[in-house]
């Protein structure tokens, strides 16, 4: 039997011509199967055949169309991974970073234009006449004007988070606050001390409270401990010739929790994706997405680890986002995460009601072509879905198109 979801049903029985309205609907699930059958089969199944293990959502028209578990949480054993095994999602924390000071500003006397400096007294930059302009909008927006990736070395290196931030006087600007696009992990943190200040919290129990428990993100954490001490959570694995290795969890970057200090299962992140698609407006309003969702400075295709793509057009960082236009259609959010042993990657787009995240423990290239891969599949699978409406009879896509 086919179940059509509630809100569907519903309608139908409202509207007049309710066979047609049911019809129509059915056909509707029918092309999203086929479009997830397509989408796993010839963009997935490759990936995850390649890895130790993996973990997929996708939503098709606001709905989840498909959530799947595969593989081992480590090579050679059999411990499985679930829909509840934790990965590191890496840089993939930087939106929930600007979704935590979305909701800061919504909470606390602050704007997105209040300059740092007023917040946090001890901290100090080289140039104090650009330093002194820096704000929220500028960390979330990777525009503080400060050389790119300014001390992510040192964090790397083993050193503090607090050390490292009262090395910042020392840190060059290559333009002004606001003027240029410079990737940043320890300076983009600095958010998690303006929540800190306003609100008495620490960051991770900042999110704890204000986005986890309300989107019932039940296994999502921050840190280190969090992570290997649970008994469900995906071991890291590097290539070593034609193997995958498992590798010890390294530290380094739990040091720096707004950039890239999470832990989360495909569940959560599953709440993740429906709540960036505007479904839980009370923990994210559309006003807070709408501003996450917006290119805030303009980027290269290359800045953003873009490869080539015909139908790829203007490129952007937004809040805690990468966000860009393709085929015609404009903000794409995406964000991708890597920490050693680990990859993630999330896109959505509010406007199509469409998204995934995919989670793996360990480094698959072809993982760097899957959003663009599903993009190209949902482009054919929409030019085919025009085409059913004029012949019937046609069969629906099967593969993934080629791709210039």
């Amino acid at each position: 039997m086919h179940l059509l979801s509630s809100p569907i049903r519903l309608l139908c029985r409202m509207l007049p011509f309710a066979g047609l309205c049911m019809a129509t609907a059915m056909a509707a699930d029918t092309d999203r199967r086929d479009f997830v059958r397509a989408f796993e089969n010839s963009v997935i199944v490759p990936i995850v055949e390649d890895t130790p293990g993996s973990a997929l959502v996708v939503v098709l028209d606001g709905r989840v169309a498909l959530q799947k578990a595969y593989g081992v949480r480590q090579q050679h054993r059999s411990a499985p991974v679930t829909n509840k095994t934790l990965f590191r999602i890496a840089s993939i924390s930087k939106t929930f970073a600007s979704a935590a000071a979305a909701i800061l500003i919504e909470e606390e006397p602050i704007s997105w234009q209040t300059p740092l400096v007023s917040q946090l007294q001890d901290l100090h930059f080289k140039r104090a006449d650009y330093g002194n302009r820096i704000t929220l909008h500028h960390l979330m927006s990777q525009s503080s004007g400060l050389m790119p990736h300014a001390y992510t070395n040192l964090i790397e290196d083993n050193m503090p988070y607090q050390r490292i931030i009262k090395r910042l006087h020392k840190v060059d600007f290559v333009c002004a606050p606001g003027e240029c696009y410079g990737y940043q992990n320890v300076v983009f943190s600095l958010v998690g001390d303006v929540i800190q200040e306003l609100t008495d919290m620490n960051y991770p129990s900042y999110v704890t409270k204000k986005i986890f428990e309300p989107l019932q993100m039940n296994r999502a954490s921050f840190g280190l401990d969090a992570f290997i001490e649970d008994d469900d959570h995906a071991e890291p694995h590097l290539r070593d010739r034609n193997d995958w290795v498992p590798v010890r969890t390294t530290h380094h970057y739990y040091r720096v929790p707004p950039a890239a200090g999470m832990n989360a299962s495909i569940d959560d992140m599953k709440e993740w994706l429906l709540a960036q698609l505007g479904q839980k407006p009370r923990v994210l309003p559309p006003a807070a997405l709408d501003a996450k969702h917006r290119g805030a400075v303009k980027t290269t295709v290359r800045q953003a680890h873009y490869g080539y793509r015909r139908r790829l057009g203007d490129v952007y960082y937004g809040l805690g986002w990468r966000v860009f236009d393709y085929d015609g259609h404009e903000n794409f959010a995406h964000h991708g995460g890597y920490v050693r042993g680990m990859r993630s990657e999330m896109m959505v787009n509010r406007d199509l009601q469409i998204g995934l995240v995919f989670l793996t423990n360990s480094e698959p290239a072809r993982v760097n072509d899957l959003i663009f891969d599903f993009l190209d599949l949902y482009r054919l699978h929409q030019q085919t879905q025009r085409v059913a409406d004029t012949h019937p009879a046609n069969p629906g896509i099967t593969a993934l198109p080629s791709t210039d």
